[in-house]
């Protein structure tokens, strides 16, 4: 019996101790190709880019994934290195700094005052897999409300989707989705407000 205790503490504690697998974090650069805008007539208007609102399952870094249209399941070893709600916000960000359509563009923390606000709502951004399982893809929705920040008032809105096919059916393929969805977005709105300036 001396022997037997010490045997079975030391089993205890190592089957206790099982590993738990490390959870890939995956990042969103969706490294578009901004084309310089030139001769804009915001060229003399300032921009604020909002904080993005989503529903609370898009402000968590879980990766999450839908089965028969209405079931939702966390991957268990990979996350979004940053929110999609951040994602998308500084995504719009980089866009509109780098494009030279607004004489400033500015950040949702700066106290600084701007002729316009960018407000964006999230309102998809999933991996979709069909019932069977055999094919996957991604969805991307959001909602874009450009508004005077001295009268409030919304000078335009528009709803801008993408659905991007998932060519390998896991959490990675479906991040190469996203880049490409998230890329159409961007290219599609930054067109758009530049409409607005006219």
């Amino acid at each position: 019996m001396k022997f037997i205790l010490p045997i079975f503490f030391v089993f205890m504690f190592f089957g206790c101790a099982t590993k738990v697998p490390i959870a890939t974090k995956y990042k969103i650069d969706s490294e578009i190709d901004i084309q310089k805008v030139k001769d804009s007539k915001c060229s003399k208007k300032s921009l604020k880019v909002l904080q993005s609102f989503s529903s609370s399952i898009l402000m968590s870094n879980k990766m999450y994934y839908v089965e028969d249209d209405n079931k939702i399941y966390p991957y268990s070893e990979s996350l979004w290195a940053n929110t999609p709600n951040r994602i998308v916000s500084n995504e719009l960000f980089k866009m509109l700094r780098e494009s030279n359509l607004f004489n400033a563009v500015i950040g949702s923390k700066s106290r600084t005052k701007t002729s316009w606000l960018l407000e964006s709502k999230v309102e998809d951004f999933m991996q979709y897999y069909e019932n069977d399982l055999s094919s996957s893809y991604v969805k991307v929705t959001i909602d874009l409300t450009l508004l005077d920040s001295k009268t409030s008032h919304v000078i335009a809105t528009n709803v801008f989707k993408s659905k991007i096919k998932v060519n390998t059916l896991n959490a990675q393929g479906g991040v190469e989705a996203f880049n490409i969805a998230l890329i159409e977005i961007l290219n599609d709105s930054l067109l758009w407000i530049d409409k607005q300036c006219h």
